[in-house]
C-alpha cells in the first residue's frame, strides 16, 4: 500500500521519526473560523493522531468566502462548525482521531478542553479566550500558536512555557474595544487567512516534532497586501502576572465575562452559570407558539424581530441584533428563562 506520508517524510527536518511523533500527537483548535478551520486541515493531512475541534457557533453563508473547510450545504443545514469540520476531515484522513465540541471554551471547562493535548491552536475571535488559553497553557506547561487576522493583515507567535515569552508578556491588557478593527469593519481577505493559518500550522508541526527552533520568540506581523513580514523579538516581562508572578486571573474566572459581544455579528453570546443542559424539543416546543422557530439537533433558533435568539444545548445563546450585553440578558431571561 502506497505511504501516504512518503513525501513528508522524505523532508529532512521531518524523516521517519518526526512522522512517528506527529502520528501519535494530539492537539485542540479553539474556534473553527477561518484560521481554525484551515488550521485543522492542514494538520489533518499531517496525520496529527488526534485533534479536538472545538467551537461556539455554526456556519452561514457569508463564512464561505473565508473558512474554506466548509460548504452551502453547512450552512443551509446550520451545522455548528466543529460538527461540520469533524464530517469533512474524516473524508480527508480517515486515519486519525477527531473530536468535536460545540461549546464555548470558559474558565469553568478551559481545562478540560486544553490541558491533555501536546498543543493549542488559536483560531478564536476575541482577547478573553486567547487570555484564558495562555493561562492553561502556563500552568499546565502546553505550548500553543496564537495568530489572528483583519482585512488582508494578520500576526502569529508560538508560546512555549518557560522558554519563549507569554501572550500576557505581549500584551498585558487587551486592547480597548474601541480601538480594535473586526471582520464586520475592515472585512478579511480569505486568500490571506491562507497564509497566516499556514504559517500556524508550521509553528505548531515544529512544536510537536520537537524542534529546537520551536517558538523562537518572535511575533510575526504580515501585511499581505503590501507584501511585508516583520519580526518582532517578544521578550519575558518580569511584571507579567502570568508567567512570572503565576496569576491565572482568567482560568480561576477573577477576570471574565458571561456576556460576550461577538466579532462582527452584530450580536451578543450569553454564558449562564451554573445552568444544566437544555432540552431543546421542548424549548422548540414551548416558543412555536410565540414565533418562528427553526429546530436542528444542535440548536434551536428563536426569531423575534427585530432580534433572534440561537439557542444550544448547554444553555449557550447568541442574541442577534443587539450589541448591548445587558438588552441580550434581558432578552434571554425573558424568552429562555433566567
Amino acid at each position: 500500500m502506497q505511504d501516504r506520508y512518503r513525501r513528508q517524510k522524505a523532508f529532512v527536518e521531518i524523516g521517519e521519526e518526526g512522522q512517528r511523533l506527529l502520528n501519535n500527537s494530539r492537539v485542540a483548535i479553539c474556534g473553527m473560523g477561518a484560521l481554525g478551520a484551515m488550521v485543522a486541515e492542514r494538520l489533518c493531512r499531517t496525520g496529527v493522531g488526534f485533534m479536538r475541534l472545538i467551537d461556539r457557533d455554526w456556519v452561514e453563508l457569508d463564512n464561505l468566502p473565508r473558512q474554506a473547510l466548509y460548504t452551502t450545504q453547512d450552512a443551509i443545514d446550520l451545522l455548528p462548525k466543529s460538527i461540520a469540520a469533524e464530517t469533512h476531515l474524516r473524508a480527508i484522513n480517515p486515519d486519525i482521531e477527531l473530536e468535536s465540541v460545540v461549546e464555548d471554551v470558559t474558565f469553568l471547562n478551559a481545562k478540560k478542553w486544553l490541558a491533555d493535548v501536546d498543543c493549542i491552536l488559536d483560531g478564536t475571535d476575541n482577547f478573553e479566550t486567547r487570555y484564558l488559553i495562555n493561562d492553561v497553557s502556563v500552568q499546565m506547561g502546553v505550548p500553543w500558536v496564537h495568530a489572528g487576522i483583519v482585512g488582508a493583515s494578520g500576526q502569529a507567535m508560538a508560546f512555549v512555557p518557560n522558554a519563549t515569552a507569554c501572550f500576557r508578556c505581549l500584551l498585558p491588557e487587551a486592547p480597548p474595544v474601541e480601538q480594535m478593527q473586526t471582520c464586520d469593519s475592515a472585512g478579511v481577505l480569505g486568500a490571506a487567512v491562507g497564509v497566516i493559518a499556514s504559517w500556524q500550522a508550521v509553528e505548531a508541526i515544529k512544536i510537536l516534532v520537537r524542534k529546537k527552533i520551536a517558538g523562537d520568540g518572535f511575533l510575526r506581523v504580515f501585511s499581505l497586501w503590501e507584501g511585508d513580514v516583520r519580526k518582532i523579538r517578544v521578550p519575558k516581562s518580569e511584571s507579567c502576572r502570568t508567567c512570572h508572578d503565576r496569576q491565572f486571573d482568567f482560568l480561576s474566572g477573577d477576570i471574565g465575562t458571561h456576556a460576550r459581544v461577538l466579532c462582527g455579528r452584530g450580536a451578543v453570546q450569553i454564558q449562564p452559570a451554573g445552568r444544566e443542559r437544555i432540552d431543546l424539543e421542548v424549548l422548540a416546543n414551548r416558543l412555536r407558539s410565540e414565533g418562528s422557530v427553526v429546530q436542528t439537533p444542535f440548536l434551536v433558533r428563536f426569531d423575534l424581530q427585530p432580534h433572534q435568539i440561537s439557542v444550544f444545548g448547554d444553555g449557550r445563546a447568541i442574541v442577534h441584533g443587539t450589541e448591548n450585553p445587558d438588552e441580550a440578558r434581558k432578552i434571554y431571561a425573558r424568552w429562555i428563562g433566567g
